[in-house]
């Protein structure tokens, strides 16, 4: 049931990442037309693409992870005996792990201070800079999970799970 929810979760990510990368790509196209043929760019839409491609970068990186998609360069893992293969596997879900712990850490601290100081970000569209950093947290929390799960799967780095 849990597994069930928490792969749910990670495929709303991926749909969400999806979708926010489709309306970049629009919403740029639709720019550079309207700068090239109007001579005038639509204001505000450069800083609000900036923010979404931070925002859906984060929304993808656990959905990406489970699928085993992000890049990999593995010749030399590859040349390895299996046992040493799976130990450099396991090392390196360890250190996704520590390193998704810290990020959650700090991202939640800057976000919660972002909060309570009630900065914002003021630009062409002006918002709480907490909405942006929120995304953080979030995403760190899954990665920490993602990479806890292959760490006790005994999965290698290039292998994808599905449970």
């Amino acid at each position: 049931m849990i597994a069930t929810l928490y792969r749910r979760l990670l495929d709303l990510c991926g749909l969400a990442a999806g979708v926010g990368f489709a309306l970049i790509a629009l919403a740029t196209t639709y720019d550079v037309f309207m700068r090239n043929v109007f001579g005038r760019s639509v204001r505000g839409l450069v800083d609000v693409v900036e923010y979404a491609l931070f925002v859906t970068t984060f929304v993808a990186a656990p959905w990406v992870l489970r699928k085993g998609g992000h890049v990999q360069v593995d010749f030399a893992v590859g040349a390895l005996p299996p046992r040493a293969r799976r130990g450099v596997g396991r090392l390196a879900h360890a250190m996704g792990l520590a390193i998704s712990l810290v990020l959650l850490v700090y991202s939640t601290r800057v976000t919660i201070a972002a909060w309570q100081q009630g900065s914002m970000v003021l630009k062409a569209v002006v918002f709480p800079e907490w909405w942006v950093y929120a995304v953080m947290p979030f995403a760190s929390l899954l990665l920490a999970i993602e990479f806890a799960i292959r760490l006790g799967a005994g999965e290698t780095s290039h292998q994808a799970l599905d449970f």
